[in-house]
Protein backbone atom coordinates (compact mmCIF):
# COMPACT_ATOMS: atom_id res chain seq x y z
CA UNK A 1 0.00 0.00 0.00
CA UNK A 2 2.85 2.41 0.93
CA UNK A 3 4.70 1.49 -2.24
CA UNK A 4 1.61 2.30 -4.36
CA UNK A 5 1.19 5.68 -2.64
CA UNK A 6 4.84 6.54 -3.31
CA UNK A 7 4.39 5.77 -7.00
CA UNK A 8 1.53 8.25 -7.20
CA UNK A 9 3.48 10.99 -5.38
CA UNK A 10 6.73 10.62 -7.33
CA UNK A 11 5.57 12.68 -10.40
CA UNK A 12 4.41 15.48 -8.14
CA UNK A 13 7.58 15.57 -6.05
CA UNK A 14 9.70 15.58 -9.19
CA UNK A 15 8.63 19.15 -9.93
CA UNK A 16 9.60 20.56 -6.54
CA UNK A 17 13.05 21.58 -7.72
CA UNK A 18 11.54 23.38 -10.69
CA UNK A 19 9.39 25.83 -8.58
CA UNK A 20 12.16 28.43 -8.73
CA UNK A 21 11.99 28.74 -12.50
CA UNK A 22 8.16 28.43 -12.66
CA UNK A 23 8.07 25.12 -14.59
CA UNK A 24 5.89 23.38 -11.98
CA UNK A 25 3.48 26.32 -11.88
CA UNK A 26 3.19 26.23 -15.63
CA UNK A 27 2.57 22.48 -15.53
CA UNK A 28 -0.16 22.41 -12.87
CA UNK A 29 -1.75 25.89 -12.93
CA UNK A 30 -5.22 26.34 -14.49
CA UNK A 31 -4.87 28.18 -17.81
CA UNK A 32 -6.40 31.62 -18.15
CA UNK A 33 -8.47 30.38 -21.06
CA UNK A 34 -9.27 26.73 -20.53
CA UNK A 35 -8.96 24.35 -23.45
CA UNK A 36 -12.17 22.39 -23.96
CA UNK A 37 -11.73 18.74 -23.08
CA UNK A 38 -14.16 15.90 -23.00
CA UNK A 39 -15.35 14.73 -19.63
CA UNK A 40 -14.03 11.59 -17.98
CA UNK A 41 -17.00 9.60 -19.17
CA UNK A 42 -17.52 11.45 -22.45
CA UNK A 43 -19.75 14.10 -20.87
CA UNK A 44 -20.16 17.74 -21.79
CA UNK A 45 -17.26 20.15 -22.16
CA UNK A 46 -16.44 22.98 -19.77
CA UNK A 47 -18.51 26.15 -20.17
CA UNK A 48 -16.28 29.07 -21.09
CA UNK A 49 -18.95 31.81 -20.97
CA UNK A 50 -17.96 34.61 -18.56
CA UNK A 51 -20.31 35.30 -15.66
CA UNK A 52 -21.00 38.75 -17.09
CA UNK A 53 -22.71 37.29 -20.18
CA UNK A 54 -25.99 35.32 -20.37
CA UNK A 55 -25.79 31.58 -20.98
CA UNK A 56 -26.79 30.35 -24.40
CA UNK A 57 -29.96 28.25 -24.74
CA UNK A 58 -31.00 28.93 -21.12
CA UNK A 59 -34.46 30.39 -20.53
CA UNK A 60 -34.57 32.59 -17.43
CA UNK A 61 -38.13 33.28 -16.19
CA UNK A 62 -39.11 36.91 -15.78
CA UNK A 63 -39.45 37.87 -12.09
CA UNK A 64 -43.00 38.67 -11.04
CA UNK A 65 -44.24 40.59 -8.04
CA UNK A 66 -45.71 38.46 -5.24
CA UNK A 67 -49.47 38.14 -5.34
CA UNK A 68 -51.26 40.51 -2.98
CA UNK A 69 -52.93 38.72 -0.06
CA UNK A 70 -56.63 38.18 -0.59
CA UNK A 71 -59.10 39.42 2.02
CA UNK A 72 -61.93 36.98 2.68
CA UNK A 73 -64.99 37.87 4.73
CA UNK A 74 -67.91 35.72 5.76
CA UNK A 75 -70.09 34.47 8.58
CA UNK A 76 -69.23 31.62 10.92
CA UNK A 77 -71.56 29.43 12.97
CA UNK A 78 -74.26 31.26 14.94
CA UNK A 79 -73.84 34.39 12.81
CA UNK A 80 -70.38 35.38 14.06
CA UNK A 81 -68.68 37.84 11.68
CA UNK A 82 -65.28 36.75 10.33
CA UNK A 83 -62.49 38.05 8.14
CA UNK A 84 -59.21 36.44 7.10
CA UNK A 85 -56.20 37.78 5.19
CA UNK A 86 -54.22 34.88 3.73
CA UNK A 87 -50.86 36.70 3.76
CA UNK A 88 -47.68 34.78 3.04
CA UNK A 89 -45.08 34.26 5.72
CA UNK A 90 -44.26 31.88 8.54
CA UNK A 91 -46.47 33.54 11.18
CA UNK A 92 -50.18 33.72 11.81
CA UNK A 93 -52.34 35.82 14.09
CA UNK A 94 -55.94 35.23 15.16
CA UNK A 95 -58.16 37.47 17.27
CA UNK A 96 -61.62 37.46 18.78
CA UNK A 97 -63.36 40.81 19.35
CA UNK A 98 -66.25 41.17 21.76
CA UNK A 99 -68.33 44.33 21.45
CA UNK A 100 -69.00 46.17 24.65
CA UNK A 101 -66.14 47.08 26.92
CA UNK A 102 -66.60 49.64 29.66
CA UNK A 103 -69.45 51.37 27.78
CA UNK A 104 -71.89 48.55 28.68
CA UNK A 105 -70.91 48.32 32.33
CA UNK A 106 -73.33 49.20 35.11
CA UNK A 107 -72.72 50.30 38.67
CA UNK A 108 -72.68 46.64 39.72
CA UNK A 109 -70.21 45.59 36.99
CA UNK A 110 -67.98 48.69 36.92
CA UNK A 111 -64.44 47.56 36.12
CA UNK A 112 -65.48 44.16 34.73
CA UNK A 113 -63.88 44.81 31.33
CA UNK A 114 -60.55 45.76 32.88
CA UNK A 115 -60.60 42.74 35.18
CA UNK A 116 -61.42 40.43 32.26
CA UNK A 117 -58.36 41.86 30.47
CA UNK A 118 -56.21 40.63 33.35
CA UNK A 119 -58.07 37.31 33.59
CA UNK A 120 -57.65 36.53 29.87
CA UNK A 121 -56.28 33.08 28.98
CA UNK A 122 -56.80 31.75 32.50
CA UNK A 123 -58.50 28.42 33.26
CA UNK A 124 -61.42 27.27 31.10
CA UNK A 125 -63.82 24.37 31.54
CA UNK A 126 -61.48 22.33 29.31
CA UNK A 127 -58.00 23.55 30.32
CA UNK A 128 -56.21 24.73 33.42
CA UNK A 129 -54.26 27.98 33.41
CA UNK A 130 -51.06 25.93 33.56
CA UNK A 131 -52.04 23.88 30.51
CA UNK A 132 -52.89 26.99 28.46
CA UNK A 133 -49.51 28.52 29.30
CA UNK A 134 -47.64 25.32 28.44
CA UNK A 135 -49.50 24.80 25.14
CA UNK A 136 -48.82 28.36 24.03
CA UNK A 137 -45.18 27.89 24.93
CA UNK A 138 -45.08 24.60 23.03
CA UNK A 139 -46.44 26.25 19.87
CA UNK A 140 -44.21 29.31 20.22
CA UNK A 141 -47.29 31.52 20.50
CA UNK A 142 -47.86 34.79 22.37
CA UNK A 143 -51.25 35.84 23.79
CA UNK A 144 -52.57 39.27 24.74
CA UNK A 145 -55.82 40.97 25.66
CA UNK A 146 -56.84 44.64 25.59
CA UNK A 147 -60.08 46.06 26.98
CA UNK A 148 -61.42 49.26 25.44
CA UNK A 149 -64.53 51.37 25.83
CA UNK A 150 -66.42 49.57 23.06
CA UNK A 151 -64.64 46.22 22.74
CA UNK A 152 -62.46 43.56 24.36
CA UNK A 153 -59.83 42.05 22.04
CA UNK A 154 -58.26 38.63 22.59
CA UNK A 155 -55.21 37.97 20.35
CA UNK A 156 -52.81 35.04 19.81
CA UNK A 157 -49.84 35.26 17.46
CA UNK A 158 -47.93 32.11 16.54
CA UNK A 159 -46.55 30.08 13.65
CA UNK A 160 -48.51 29.23 10.53
CA UNK A 161 -48.01 25.51 11.09
CA UNK A 162 -50.02 25.65 14.32
CA UNK A 163 -52.76 28.00 13.08
CA UNK A 164 -55.52 25.50 13.87
CA UNK A 165 -54.19 24.78 17.35
CA UNK A 166 -53.87 28.42 18.43
CA UNK A 167 -57.32 29.24 17.00
CA UNK A 168 -58.83 26.48 19.12
CA UNK A 169 -57.04 27.76 22.24
CA UNK A 170 -58.21 31.31 21.51
CA UNK A 171 -61.90 30.45 21.18
CA UNK A 172 -61.80 28.06 24.13
CA UNK A 173 -60.34 30.87 26.28
CA UNK A 174 -63.01 33.34 25.13
CA UNK A 175 -66.12 31.16 25.22
CA UNK A 176 -65.43 28.72 28.05
CA UNK A 177 -63.62 30.78 30.68
CA UNK A 178 -64.10 29.32 34.16
CA UNK A 179 -63.41 32.43 36.30
CA UNK A 180 -62.94 30.57 39.57
CA UNK A 181 -63.43 32.79 42.61
CA UNK A 182 -59.96 32.09 43.97
CA UNK A 183 -58.33 33.09 40.67
CA UNK A 184 -60.36 36.30 40.52
CA UNK A 185 -59.47 37.11 44.14
CA UNK A 186 -55.76 36.59 43.48
CA UNK A 187 -55.88 38.88 40.44
CA UNK A 188 -57.71 41.73 42.22
CA UNK A 189 -54.64 42.76 44.22
CA UNK A 190 -52.61 43.17 41.02
CA UNK A 191 -55.39 45.12 39.29
CA UNK A 192 -55.78 47.52 42.23
CA UNK A 193 -52.04 48.17 42.31
CA UNK A 194 -51.90 48.90 38.57
CA UNK A 195 -54.93 51.20 38.73
CA UNK A 196 -53.40 53.24 41.55
CA UNK A 197 -50.21 53.56 39.50
CA UNK A 198 -52.20 54.64 36.41
CA UNK A 199 -54.06 57.36 38.31
CA UNK A 200 -50.74 58.85 39.38
CA UNK A 201 -50.01 59.60 35.68
CA UNK A 202 -51.41 63.08 34.85
CA UNK A 203 -51.83 62.28 31.13
CA UNK A 204 -53.87 59.11 31.78
CA UNK A 205 -55.95 60.87 34.40
CA UNK A 206 -56.66 63.77 32.02
CA UNK A 207 -57.70 61.29 29.33
CA UNK A 208 -60.20 59.66 31.68
CA UNK A 209 -61.55 63.03 32.81
CA UNK A 210 -62.07 64.06 29.16
CA UNK A 211 -64.49 61.17 28.58
CA UNK A 212 -66.27 61.79 31.87
CA UNK A 213 -66.77 65.48 31.01
CA UNK A 214 -67.47 65.09 27.28
CA UNK A 215 -70.07 62.31 27.17
CA UNK A 216 -73.23 61.15 28.82
CA UNK A 217 -74.14 57.48 28.67
CA UNK A 218 -71.84 54.52 28.15
CA UNK A 219 -68.77 56.37 26.88
CA UNK A 220 -68.62 58.36 30.11
CA UNK A 221 -67.89 55.15 32.04
CA UNK A 222 -64.28 55.08 33.14
CA UNK A 223 -62.00 52.58 31.47
CA UNK A 224 -59.77 52.83 34.55
CA UNK A 225 -62.32 52.32 37.35
CA UNK A 226 -61.96 53.23 40.98
CA UNK A 227 -59.80 50.55 42.67
CA UNK A 228 -62.38 50.33 45.46
CA UNK A 229 -65.18 49.42 43.04
CA UNK A 230 -63.08 46.72 41.35
CA UNK A 231 -62.47 45.11 44.72
CA UNK A 232 -66.17 44.29 44.95
CA UNK A 233 -66.21 42.17 41.78
CA UNK A 234 -66.42 38.39 42.00
CA UNK A 235 -66.35 35.47 39.61
CA UNK A 236 -70.15 35.39 39.65
CA UNK A 237 -70.36 39.07 38.66
CA UNK A 238 -67.91 38.53 35.79
CA UNK A 239 -69.85 35.51 34.54
CA UNK A 240 -73.08 37.54 34.57
CA UNK A 241 -71.35 40.31 32.59
CA UNK A 242 -70.03 37.78 30.05
CA UNK A 243 -73.46 36.16 29.68
CA UNK A 244 -74.80 39.49 28.39
CA UNK A 245 -71.90 40.52 26.14
CA UNK A 246 -70.16 37.33 24.97
CA UNK A 247 -72.93 36.33 22.56
CA UNK A 248 -72.60 35.27 18.93
CA UNK A 249 -74.06 38.44 17.44
CA UNK A 250 -71.56 40.54 19.39
CA UNK A 251 -68.38 38.65 18.41
CA UNK A 252 -66.06 39.04 15.42
CA UNK A 253 -63.21 36.63 14.63
CA UNK A 254 -60.32 37.74 12.42
CA UNK A 255 -57.10 36.14 11.23
CA UNK A 256 -53.99 36.94 9.22
CA UNK A 257 -51.74 34.27 7.77
CA UNK A 258 -54.54 31.74 7.22
CA UNK A 259 -57.53 31.36 4.93
CA UNK A 260 -61.17 31.80 5.87
CA UNK A 261 -61.72 28.09 5.20
CA UNK A 262 -59.04 27.17 7.76
CA UNK A 263 -60.54 29.58 10.27
CA UNK A 264 -64.04 28.26 9.67
CA UNK A 265 -63.01 24.60 10.00
CA UNK A 266 -61.76 25.18 13.53
CA UNK A 267 -64.12 27.92 14.69
CA UNK A 268 -67.50 26.54 13.60
CA UNK A 269 -67.63 23.56 16.02
CA UNK A 270 -66.69 25.83 18.94
CA UNK A 271 -68.96 28.73 18.00
CA UNK A 272 -71.92 26.40 17.48
CA UNK A 273 -72.21 26.17 21.27
CA UNK A 274 -71.93 29.93 21.85
CA UNK A 275 -74.93 31.73 23.27
CA UNK A 276 -77.08 33.22 20.53
CA UNK A 277 -78.07 36.86 20.68
CA UNK A 278 -77.12 40.35 19.63
CA UNK A 279 -75.11 43.13 21.22
CA UNK A 280 -76.40 44.29 24.60
CA UNK A 281 -78.29 47.56 24.78
CA UNK A 282 -75.87 50.06 26.30
CA UNK A 283 -76.78 53.45 27.67
CA UNK A 284 -76.86 55.69 24.59
CA UNK A 285 -73.81 57.92 24.46
CA UNK A 286 -74.21 61.58 23.56
CA UNK A 287 -71.61 64.31 23.40
CA UNK A 288 -72.37 67.12 25.84
CA UNK A 289 -69.06 68.86 26.56
CA UNK A 290 -68.10 70.11 29.98
CA UNK A 291 -65.34 70.91 32.43
CA UNK A 292 -63.53 68.86 35.08
CA UNK A 293 -60.40 69.59 37.09
CA UNK A 294 -58.38 67.47 39.48
CA UNK A 295 -56.14 69.16 42.02
CA UNK A 296 -53.00 67.03 42.25
CA UNK A 297 -50.18 68.76 44.16
CA UNK A 298 -46.74 67.96 42.81
CA UNK A 299 -48.01 66.69 39.44
CA UNK A 300 -46.98 68.42 36.23
CA UNK A 301 -49.80 70.82 35.25
CA UNK A 302 -51.71 69.26 32.34
CA UNK A 303 -54.49 70.92 30.34
CA UNK A 304 -56.60 69.34 27.57
CA UNK A 305 -59.27 70.80 25.30
CA UNK A 306 -61.42 68.71 22.96
CA UNK A 307 -64.53 68.74 20.79
CA UNK A 308 -66.80 66.17 19.19
CA UNK A 309 -65.50 64.23 16.20
CA UNK A 310 -68.82 63.52 14.51
CA UNK A 311 -69.43 60.48 12.35
CA UNK A 312 -67.39 57.88 14.16
CA UNK A 313 -66.05 54.69 12.64
CA UNK A 314 -69.21 54.35 10.56
CA UNK A 315 -68.25 57.44 8.53
CA UNK A 316 -65.04 56.61 6.68
CA UNK A 317 -64.38 60.15 5.44
CA UNK A 318 -64.75 61.62 8.94
CA UNK A 319 -62.39 58.97 10.33
CA UNK A 320 -59.81 59.77 7.65
CA UNK A 321 -60.14 63.52 8.22
CA UNK A 322 -59.68 63.06 11.97
CA UNK A 323 -56.43 61.19 11.32
CA UNK A 324 -55.13 64.00 9.09
CA UNK A 325 -56.12 66.65 11.65
CA UNK A 326 -54.26 64.67 14.31
CA UNK A 327 -51.15 64.76 12.11
CA UNK A 328 -51.56 68.51 11.63
CA UNK A 329 -51.93 69.09 15.38
CA UNK A 330 -48.81 67.04 16.04
CA UNK A 331 -46.64 68.78 13.45
CA UNK A 332 -45.15 71.15 16.04
CA UNK A 333 -44.16 68.51 18.56
CA UNK A 334 -40.56 67.98 19.54
CA UNK A 335 -38.36 65.87 17.33
CA UNK A 336 -37.80 62.28 18.41
CA UNK A 337 -34.03 62.33 18.06
CA UNK A 338 -32.35 63.92 21.10
CA UNK A 339 -29.97 66.11 19.07
CA UNK A 340 -32.91 67.57 17.11
CA UNK A 341 -35.06 68.46 20.09
CA UNK A 342 -36.03 72.07 20.48
CA UNK A 343 -38.01 73.74 23.21
CA UNK A 344 -41.54 74.71 22.21
CA UNK A 345 -42.38 78.37 21.93
CA UNK A 346 -44.83 79.81 24.44
CA UNK A 347 -46.15 78.41 27.70
CA UNK A 348 -46.43 74.76 26.57
CA UNK A 349 -43.64 72.32 27.38
CA UNK A 350 -45.22 69.47 25.39
CA UNK A 351 -48.17 69.03 23.03
CA UNK A 352 -50.02 65.78 22.30
CA UNK A 353 -52.87 65.56 19.76
CA UNK A 354 -55.93 63.62 20.91
CA UNK A 355 -58.15 61.66 18.55
CA UNK A 356 -60.51 58.95 19.80
CA UNK A 357 -63.01 57.59 17.29
CA UNK A 358 -65.85 55.32 18.38
CA UNK A 359 -68.76 53.72 16.53
CA UNK A 360 -70.93 56.80 16.14
CA UNK A 361 -68.97 59.66 17.68
CA UNK A 362 -65.53 60.58 18.97
CA UNK A 363 -63.19 63.13 20.50
CA UNK A 364 -60.66 65.37 18.81
CA UNK A 365 -58.45 67.87 20.58
CA UNK A 366 -55.05 68.51 22.03
CA UNK A 367 -53.35 68.04 25.40
CA UNK A 368 -50.41 70.03 26.71
CA UNK A 369 -48.21 70.30 29.77
CA UNK A 370 -47.06 73.60 31.16
CA UNK A 371 -45.15 75.12 34.03
CA UNK A 372 -46.71 76.06 37.34
CA UNK A 373 -48.90 79.15 37.11
CA UNK A 374 -49.22 79.07 33.32
CA UNK A 375 -52.47 77.10 32.96
CA UNK A 376 -54.40 80.06 31.54
CA UNK A 377 -51.82 80.75 28.83
CA UNK A 378 -51.63 77.02 28.06
CA UNK A 379 -55.41 76.81 27.51
CA UNK A 380 -55.25 79.81 25.15
CA UNK A 381 -52.37 78.26 23.20
CA UNK A 382 -54.18 74.93 22.80
CA UNK A 383 -57.40 76.51 21.53
CA UNK A 384 -55.39 78.72 19.17
CA UNK A 385 -53.86 75.61 17.56
CA UNK A 386 -57.33 74.27 16.78
CA UNK A 387 -58.69 77.59 15.49
CA UNK A 388 -55.72 77.96 13.14
CA UNK A 389 -56.74 74.80 11.27
CA UNK A 390 -60.21 76.16 10.58
CA UNK A 391 -58.87 78.87 8.27
CA UNK A 392 -56.34 77.12 6.01
CA UNK A 393 -53.57 74.57 6.30
CA UNK A 394 -51.64 75.06 3.07
CA UNK A 395 -51.16 72.46 0.36
CA UNK A 396 -47.61 71.53 1.40
CA UNK A 397 -48.54 71.09 5.05
CA UNK A 398 -51.67 69.13 4.14
CA UNK A 399 -49.72 66.81 1.82
CA UNK A 400 -47.21 66.11 4.59
CA UNK A 401 -50.02 65.44 7.09
CA UNK A 402 -51.70 63.02 4.69
CA UNK A 403 -48.43 61.15 4.29
CA UNK A 404 -48.06 60.95 8.07
CA UNK A 405 -51.63 59.65 8.45
CA UNK A 406 -51.20 57.05 5.71
CA UNK A 407 -47.76 56.06 6.98
CA UNK A 408 -49.07 55.57 10.49
CA UNK A 409 -51.96 53.45 9.25
CA UNK A 410 -49.76 51.33 6.98
CA UNK A 411 -47.27 50.84 9.79
CA UNK A 412 -50.08 49.70 12.10
CA UNK A 413 -51.52 47.14 9.68
CA UNK A 414 -48.13 45.92 8.41
CA UNK A 415 -47.92 43.63 11.43
CA UNK A 416 -50.34 40.73 11.62
CA UNK A 417 -51.48 41.75 15.10
CA UNK A 418 -52.24 45.24 13.80
CA UNK A 419 -54.25 44.16 10.78
CA UNK A 420 -56.41 41.68 12.74
CA UNK A 421 -57.25 44.41 15.26
CA UNK A 422 -58.21 46.87 12.53
CA UNK A 423 -60.33 44.20 10.85
CA UNK A 424 -62.09 43.41 14.11
CA UNK A 425 -62.91 47.02 14.95
CA UNK A 426 -64.24 47.73 11.46
CA UNK A 427 -66.31 44.55 11.42
CA UNK A 428 -67.97 45.49 14.72
CA UNK A 429 -68.56 49.11 13.66
CA UNK A 430 -69.21 48.92 9.89
CA UNK A 431 -69.76 45.23 9.20
CA UNK A 432 -66.92 45.20 6.65
CA UNK A 433 -63.20 45.93 6.30
CA UNK A 434 -61.30 47.69 3.53
CA UNK A 435 -57.84 49.20 3.92
CA UNK A 436 -57.98 50.49 0.34
CA UNK A 437 -61.13 52.52 1.00
CA UNK A 438 -59.51 54.19 4.00
CA UNK A 439 -56.34 55.01 2.04
CA UNK A 440 -58.42 56.46 -0.80
CA UNK A 441 -60.41 58.57 1.67
CA UNK A 442 -57.21 60.05 3.12
CA UNK A 443 -55.66 60.68 -0.29
CA UNK A 444 -58.80 62.42 -1.56
CA UNK A 445 -58.97 65.06 1.19
CA UNK A 446 -58.49 68.68 0.18
CA UNK A 447 -57.63 71.81 2.12
CA UNK A 448 -61.27 72.85 1.97
CA UNK A 449 -62.39 69.49 3.39
CA UNK A 450 -60.10 69.82 6.39
CA UNK A 451 -61.03 73.44 7.08
CA UNK A 452 -64.74 72.65 6.85
CA UNK A 453 -64.33 69.64 9.16
CA UNK A 454 -62.44 71.65 11.80
CA UNK A 455 -64.99 74.45 11.53
CA UNK A 456 -67.82 72.00 12.26
CA UNK A 457 -65.82 70.49 15.13
CA UNK A 458 -65.32 73.87 16.79
CA UNK A 459 -69.09 74.47 16.75
CA UNK A 460 -69.62 71.61 19.21
CA UNK A 461 -69.51 72.39 22.96
CA UNK A 462 -66.04 72.70 24.44
CA UNK A 463 -64.63 70.01 26.72
CA UNK A 464 -61.81 71.14 28.99
CA UNK A 465 -59.99 69.28 31.77
CA UNK A 466 -57.00 70.07 33.94
CA UNK A 467 -54.79 68.06 36.28
CA UNK A 468 -52.20 69.35 38.73
CA UNK A 469 -51.99 72.94 39.89
CA UNK A 470 -55.24 74.63 38.79
CA UNK A 471 -55.01 77.94 40.65
CA UNK A 472 -54.38 79.93 37.46
CA UNK A 473 -56.81 77.95 35.29
CA UNK A 474 -59.39 80.20 33.56
CA UNK A 475 -63.11 79.53 33.87
CA UNK A 476 -64.81 77.31 31.33
CA UNK A 477 -67.07 80.00 29.88
CA UNK A 478 -64.09 82.34 29.36
CA UNK A 479 -62.27 79.81 27.19
CA UNK A 480 -65.47 78.88 25.33
CA UNK A 481 -66.17 82.56 24.65
CA UNK A 482 -62.74 83.06 23.08
CA UNK A 483 -63.49 80.25 20.63
CA UNK A 484 -66.68 81.96 19.51
CA UNK A 485 -64.97 85.34 19.11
Amino acid sequence: MVRGLAQHLRPLLAGVNSFANGQAFAQYAVPAVAVPKAGMFGGSKRILTPLSEPLANVNIPNPTAPKAPELQTGTLANGVKAAALDASGPNTCVAAFVGGGSSVETEETAGASKLLEYMAFSATHNRTSFRIARELEKYGAVSSCVAGREHIAYVIEGTRLQASEVTEILLDSVLNQKLADWEVHDMLARVEEDLESAYSNPALLAHELLHKAAFSGGLSNSLLPDPASVNGLSGEALRAFMAQTFVAGNIAVTGAGLSLAQLQAVADPLLAGAAAGSAPAAAKSAYTGGFLACLSPGAEPTVAVAFEAKGGLGDLKSTATAAVVKALLGSSRREVLPYNRKALDGPLTSVTPLVQVYKSTGLIGVMGTTSSGSSAAAADALTAKLKALASSTGEAQLAAAKQVALGGYQSAISARSGVVQDMGLQLLARGKFSAQEYAAAVAGLSDADVSKYVGEVLKSPLTMVAVGGIASLPKYDVVAGKLLA
